[in-house]
């Protein structure tokens, strides 16, 4: 249901004429909602859809942990590439045992981690790594947005946002806070992790009018 919900928005942004339609970046809120497991799993269906490839890159330079669950042992990666003045996606793009599937690694975290994120070398780097992987949804999984400033970052080159909630633990103060640090990108949606419950108790309910009616607020005022 996440991935086809993702490839419906990617294609929507497409038909627009967005250049950064297949850019996806998941965030949470605070550490452990569990946002690397919805990136490397997202990552893996998105991989199993027929001439579609999924390049999962590690945004979070601080808690790296896309390496980590596929097994890979890294000194360099997005951070140095997006450093360096040639900024050659292919210098850190690594190839995994899954068909279809690449990880760009996150590397050493920099003292100016976010303004590099936020920066023309960094848009360039993304341009490059689009044209030359056409048929690739590009899904980065970044850091929880009230820990640091790289996914606002981020947020300004994405064409949608996926935003992991853990169920019963964070609050709507939390969510809006972050919500308005990542809302410069035009496409927000909500995973809603570790429910103990099924789909259309209360309990969602009220997860899901919060996004709704925090959404219509916003439309009203743009």
């Amino acid at each position: 249901m996440i991935k086809l919900a993702v490839l419906a928005r990617v294609e929507a942004a497409r038909a627009a004429g967005m250049s950064n339609a297949r850019l996806a970046m998941v965030t949470s809120t605070r550490e452990g909602e569990g946002k690397s497991f919805v990136s490397a799993n997202l990552a893996m269906s998105l991989a199993m859809e027929k001439d579609r490839d999924v390049i999962l890159v590690d945004a979070d330079a601080a808690r790296s942990a896309v390496a980590r669950l596929f097994g890979l042992k890294v000194k360099h990666g997005l951070m140095e590439a997006i450093s360096s003045d040639d900024v050659d996606p292919s210098s850190v793009l690594l190839e995994t045992d899954i068909e279809g599937l690449a990880i760009i690694p996150a590397g050493r975290r920099l003292s100016l981690s976010p303004e590099l994120l936020s920066s023309d070398r960094s848009q360039r780097f993304l341009s490059k790594l689009l044209a030359d992987n056409p048929n690739a949804v590009v899904l980065f999984d970044a850091p929880p947005v009230l820990a640091t400033g790289e996914p606002s970052a981020l947020a300004r080159h994405m064409g949608q946002v996926i935003f992991v909630v853990e169920a019963g633990r964070t609050g709507k103060s939390a969510i809006g806070e972050a919500l308005d640090l990542v809302g410069i990108c035009p496409s927000i949606s909500f995973v809603l992790n570790k429910t103990q419950f099924q789909l259309g108790s209360v309990m969602f309910g009220k997860y899901y009018n919060y996004y709704y009616n925090k959404q219509s607020a916003k439309a009203a005022d743009n």
